[in-house]
C-alpha cells in the first residue's frame, strides 16, 4: 500500500515527527498484547500514547484493509522510512512565516503538480518583501519582489516620479 501523507506533514521535519510517533505507538501496541498474553485476560489497558490529528489520519488510512498489528505497524514504519529516504524536497523561502492554511495549500499543490510524495520546506526572510524563492537541489528560482526592484532599479525612480 502506497502512503498518502497529509498535506500537513510538510516538511522532512514533520514526517520524522510522524515516524517517532508511529514507532510509539507500535511501541504501545506490542506492550499491550504481551500484557494481554501475560494475563490471559482483558487486562485495563493503558491509555493509547497522545497523537497528532496527522498521526490518527495515517493510522486510519493504513488500517482500511486490515485491522492494526505488530506487522502491519512495523509494515508502516518500514515504508515511512522508505519515503523519508526517496521523497524530493523543495525549500520555499517567502517573505513573512506561512500560516498553517498557506502551507497547507502549497504542500497541495506542490503534490498535485510537482511530485505525490514531495516534501516541502519553509523558510522566510523579510528582505525578499515578498513573492517566494524556490530551491530545488542547485537550482534556485527567484520570484521575489526584491529581485524585481533590483532588476527595474534604473526605471523605478522614473515611475515613481509620475505617481
Amino acid at each position: 500500500m502506497t502512503i498518502q501523507l497529509p498535506n500537513s506533514v510538510a516538511s522532512p521535519q514533520d514526517l520524522t515527527a510522524l515516524l517517532r510517533e508511529v514507532r510509539e505507538c507500535a511501541k504501545w501496541f506490542s506492550h499491550e498484547s504481551v500484557k494481554k498474553q501475560v494475563t490471559n485476560a482483558a487486562a485495563v489497558r493503558s491509555a493509547l500514547p497522545e497523537l497528532s490529528p496527522a498521526t490518527n489520519e495515517l493510522l486510519q488510512q493504513w488500517g482500511t484493509n486490515e485491522p492494526l498489528s505488530k506487522k502491519s505497524l512495523a509494515d508502516l514504519i518500514n515504508a515511512l522510512e522508505e519515503y523519508a529516504s526517496t521523497a524530493p524536497s523543495i525549500t520555499l523561502t517567502l517573505a513573512a512565516p506561512p500560516t498553517g492554511g498557506i502551507k497547507k495549500t502549497l504542500v497541495a499543490w506542490c503534490r498535485e503538480n510537482i511530485a505525490e510524495n514531495i516534501l516541502v520546506n519553509f523558510q522566510f526572510n523579510s528582505t525578499i518583501l515578498g513573492g517566494m524563492v524556490v530551491r530545488s537541489g542547485s537550482h534556485v528560482y527567484d520570484w521575489s519582489f526584491r529581485r524585481q526592484l533590483l532588476a527595474a532599479r534604473d526605471t523605478f525612480p522614473e515611475v515613481l516620479r509620475h505617481v
